[in-house]
């Protein structure tokens, strides 16, 4: 509870230090214009207020911003002369080079702290995906409670003791009620179609109803109990692992999109989702809607955190996670997990940006 109300707090000062650095950037924008309309070549002794000013309130946000600049005592002297010069004060803050790797965590950042942000870790192999995300699990499950898709079957035998439960995916309910992010007119079938997955396999999942129906009238029970995920899940701590070793690799796209799905109904999630995914975030031929519908997803998976295991393909995606790591074998990892080593990624030309 209490790192919860320590989290959003945390939100509420990011919001309110956005919100302060684009006033006072927009409020210093407007003072340089009106120095601009008195001449821009010839400083004269009325300008040096108005100039002061917008150097001012430009620092102040750069400070907001956390982004102090060395170069800016240089563009403030300059400006007497030709006031917009002021304003490249801001092209790093604004612009990113096409070749920068994604930012890394901090070295001193624990898996806990990560695990309430939306990570991507880019594996080589499906084989690694799988045994990754149960040493995430394990780890990770000491202290907060756990969802495990589980591709390989093997998660089982490396939970000994640690608290945890083992089900089907029709053991659980999958249905998902809820809008799927702006798109108010798409239904999940055209969602998981658009993802590439191939609908006989959901339909394998979900049965009794037609998946054709809105989103918000999606309640598909997959057994006579209809247990709910987080009922499943172990209390207070421990995993649950859905084992999907018996299905194919379609299959298993499928559950672990619609376990993400579910994921996103509560409002207030107190567990964590670990989930090897191939369908949809690396599928190159996504339609438009579907990529900001995917964004959303994790936008909204971010709130109490989410380890999404892929390939590199799915690099395409990297902006859109809190952080984004790789299975390496490099020589300083940021944390070893069971002979796992996870480095920050290396993204663009292959520099990697501490």
């Amino acid at each position: 509870m209490l790192e919860r109300t320590l989290r959003r707090i945390e939100n509420l000062n990011e919001n309110l230090r956005r919100i302060s650095f684009s006033i006072l950037i927009l409020v210093a924008t407007l003072s340089i214009l009106a120095e601009t309309s008195r001449g821009i070549l010839i400083p004269d002794s009325k300008r040096v207020y108005g100039i002061s000013l917008a150097g001012l309130l430009m620092y102040l946000a750069l400070i907001i911003g956390k982004n102090r600049r060395s170069f800016f005592p240089i563009f403030f002297v300059l400006s007497f002369f030709f006031p917009p010069i002021l304003m490249l004060t801001l092209i790093p803050f604004r612009i990113r080079r096409k070749d920068e790797a994604y930012r890394a965590p901090a070295k001193g950042m624990d898996l806990l702290s990560a695990s309430y942000g939306s990570n991507l870790v880019i594996c080589k192999s499906v084989r690694i995906m799988s045994s990754l995300a149960t040493s995430l699990a394990i780890e990770i499950s000491k202290r907060r409670r756990v969802i495990l898709v589980d591709w390989s079957g093997e998660a089982s035998k490396r939970f000994r003791d640690i608290e945890h439960r083992i089900a089907s995916p029709s053991d659980i309910w999958l249905g998902y009620k809820g809008i799927l992010g702006s798109s108010y007119d798409l239904t999940l079938s055209e969602l998981l179609s658009y993802f590439g997955v191939d609908q006989s396999a959901i339909l394998n999942v979900i049965r009794k109803r037609d998946i054709r129906s809105p989103v918000d009238d999606i309640l598909l029970p997959l057994s006579e109990e209809h247990v709910r995920i987080d009922e499943a899940l172990p209390k207070p701590g421990g995993a649950l692992i859905i084992d999907l070793s018996k299905l194919n690799a379609r299959g298993k796209n499928a559950i672990s999109l619609m376990v993400l799905l579910q994921c996103l109904a509560y409002d207030d999630r107190d567990f964590l989702v670990i989930s090897p995914l191939l369908s949809p975030i690396t599928d190159e031929r996504l339609h438009g809607k579907v990529r900001d519908e995917i964004k959303w997803i994790i936008s909204s998976l971010s709130k109490s955190g989410c380890f999404i295991l892929s390939t590199h393909e799915a690099s395409q995606f990297s902006d859109e996670f809190d952080t984004v790591l790789e299975c390496d074998s490099c020589a300083t990892p940021i944390y070893r997990l069971n002979g796992f080593r996870l480095c920050p990624w290396i993204g663009g030309k292959g520099k990697r940006l501490f």
